[in-house]
């Protein structure tokens, strides 16, 4: 009997001890299991993509504008595809932006080439519900971007306007050099020197002429109207890079003391040449703040921010002789690769 009993026991025993280990095994494959399931579902998490399309890669300004997206899209933890082309052509500008739709990027952020016929591109990329956001300029439609950040245009051109009339004692011919009409940010910028300059009586504007912001087409256009009017007293210029075509003929013709140039711009080659007194000021933009502004909206959008201010516009800086060298002026000079 004693010996039944011993038996009974040991048995039991033994299947409370099996139980226990297959429990534990159980859940230990149970946790193993789970964490396989958190790892792979890390694995396969993507990074937002947002593609950032500039208005010419070539440009120090948007050269500039790259600094700040990678910039934060390091910060962020998001992917930047920054793809363009080294020509201002909307032509070539809109096969891109379908490329990036078919790639289904999470956000267009771009610089549109032509304020009416890049409302077609972006329109499809809005229709396939990627969200576009624009920089710097514009398009005629607000309806296919969420969010515009750029400059004080008119501002910058009233600026330029003033700037150039002091120098010239409020008198004498003028001549206003952009990149093409149809691009906001040009076309504004010529609207608020031709305004502002309509406060100085004595002051003319002998022509209106546009470059397509290349420098050997500024050189050359520049001549031509110093050919026509060699008392040409001043000269505005819209766009950085044909600021330095302009200067180059100034130089050239031994006029840069008797011409006073005015460009829009802050890169390298417009620097230098402002301090050999080859240009008497320069308007700067802040195309990294603006990169970074909009980069930080794109994402804040797509993670389900909807109530997105629609302009955001930031204010221009003067730099001259004088102040070129201020660290609160150094910030804001173009860079270049």
């Amino acid at each position: 009997m004693k010996r039944k009993v011993l038996l009974v026991l040991v048995f039991a025993v033994s299947m409370v001890l099996a139980a226990c280990g297959s429990s534990s095994t159980s859940l230990v494959q149970t946790e193993q299991s789970g964490n396989s399931q958190k790892e792979a579902s890390a694995s396969t998490e993507k990074k937002l993509r947002i593609a950032y399309v500039p208005g010419m890669t070539i440009d120090p300004f948007y050269i500039s504008m790259k600094f700040g997206a990678e910039e934060m899209a390091k910060k962020l933890g998001v992917e930047l595809i920054w793809t363009g082309s080294p020509e201002w052509d909307y032509a070539k500008q809109s096969p891109i932006v379908d490329s990036l739709v078919a790639e289904k990027v999470d956000a267009i952020i771009i610089t549109p080439t032509d304020e009416k016929a890049m409302v077609a591109p972006l329109k499809r990329a809005k229709q396939a519900g990627i969200p576009v956001f624009t920089v710097d300029t514009n398009v005629s439609d607000d309806s296919v971007y969420v969010a515009n950040v750029t400059a004080d245009n008119v501002q910058g051109g009233m600026l330029g306007a003033d700037t150039l009339a002091k120098l010239i004692g409020e008198s004498g011919k003028v001549l206003v050099i952009g990149t093409k009409p149809g691009i906001t940010t040009g076309d504004e910028r010529e609207k608020g020197f031709k305004e502002q300059i309509k406060k100085y009586p004595n002051i003319q504007i002998i022509a209106t002429e546009y470059t397509d912001d290349q420098i050997a087409v500024s050189a050359k256009k520049t001549a031509d109207v110093l050919l026509a009017h060699p008392d040409l007293a001043g000269i505005f210029v819209g766009s950085g890079l044909s600021g330095t075509g302009v200067a180059q003929t100034l130089r050239v013709q031994n006029l840069q003391n008797k011409v006073k140039l005015i460009s829009y711009d802050a890169g390298p080659d417009q620097v230098k040449a402002l301090k050999a007194g080859e240009m008497q000021a320069l308007i700067s933009q802040k195309p990294l703040e603006e990169a970074r502004s909009v980069m930080q909206m794109a994402v804040d959008y797509i993670q389900g921010k909807k109530d997105m201010k629609k302009l955001t516009v930031l204010e221009n800086v003067s730099v001259t002789v004088e102040n070129v060298d201020k660290p609160e002026v150094q910030q804001w000079l173009y860079r270049s690769e």
